[in-house]
């Protein structure tokens, strides 16, 4: 569902060129500025294994840290890459981004049934046996608390659909757990997705080839009651662009075909996944 007009999002300062070295080792990135004589090191804001977006080589941006004193004056925040339909896309390569854009679409009151009188951010919750912090909580005086958790999808498929996560994720399982049983206690709970690259085409999907047991805790918090959404993020260099809802499909994600194809590509991209070891000079892990 297309919103009535796009949300835009835009850096806090303009983002620099480069290329990028390597990634050294999950927070760490070495990327050669346009125009530099030497190589700098920026934050790397996803500690996962971003399949497919670790390419020496490959066209990368990053953007001055808003603290002079931090000690890594850049983070890495985009990429050039290939795109499912063969054209070349830039993607968000920040995974703390998405919670920055989820705020904007709560505030311009563009997703349908997140109404609210008050929007706290990472908020403390206990519920039966789960604790922990959420990242936001809308308060609202004629209905239940709305409990809402944000997820970073970036890896898009040859078959059009983004999947998430890309390897296994523990912390998301918890986290779905936990809103389920939130929900069984009375709240309401959603889970949204952004997907921080313009090439989706058709929704999300929970990826039962990465993480089968993410895949399963989906299915089922979704039958408790919690709410699985997905936006998609276009990326330019001056912001980002939230154009319209996508669909999330709980229900063909583990298919024999998926599950193939999935497999087929995750491969394909192995060597364009996780970082390199400083000891053994091996891609990890």
């Amino acid at each position: 569902m297309r919103f009535a007009e796009p949300v835009f999002v835009p850096y806090h300062a303009p983002l620099q060129r480069g290329t990028l070295v390597d990634r050294r080792d999950r927070f760490i990135a070495e990327v050669a500025l346009d125009g530099q004589p030497a190589s700098v090191l920026a934050h790397c804001i996803n500690p996962g294994r971003m399949e497919a977006f670790v390419r020496p080589g490959a066209r990368v941006w990053v953007l001055p840290a808003e603290k002079a004193d931090r000690k890594l004056r850049y983070s890495w925040e985009a990429i050039e890459v290939l795109g499912v339909r063969g054209a070349n896309i830039i993607a968000s390569t920040n995974t703390v981004r998405p919670n920055l854009l989820v705020r904007a679409l709560l505030e311009a009151r563009c997703l349908r049934d997140l109404s609210f009188c008050e929007l706290r951010a990472e908020r403390n919750f206990v519920a039966g046996s789960h604790s922990g912090r959420v990242d936001f909580l809308l308060d609202e005086q004629s209905a239940s608390p709305h409990y809402v958790e944000v997820k970073n999808c970036h890896m898009v498929y040859e078959d059009g659909w983004g999947y998430f996560p890309d390897s296994v994720s523990a912390r998301a399982t918890r986290h779905v757990d936990a809103l389920a049983a939130l929900v069984a206690g009375g709240a309401r709970a959603s889970v949204i997705l952004v997907v921080q690259r313009s090439d989706v085409e058709h929704g999300v999907r929970p990826s039962a080839f990465h993480d089968p047991a993410f895949a399963a805790a989906a299915v089922k918090a979704a039958q408790a009651g919690v709410q699985f959404r997905a936006v998609r993020a276009s990326v330019d260099l001056q912001g980002t662009y939230l154009t319209h809802e996508l669909p999330v499909d709980l229900s063909g994600h583990a298919s024999p075909t998926v599950l193939t194809d999935v497999g087929r590509q995750w491969e394909a991209n192995r060597e364009s996944t996780g970082w390199t070891r400083s000891a053994s000079g091996s891609r990890g892990p």
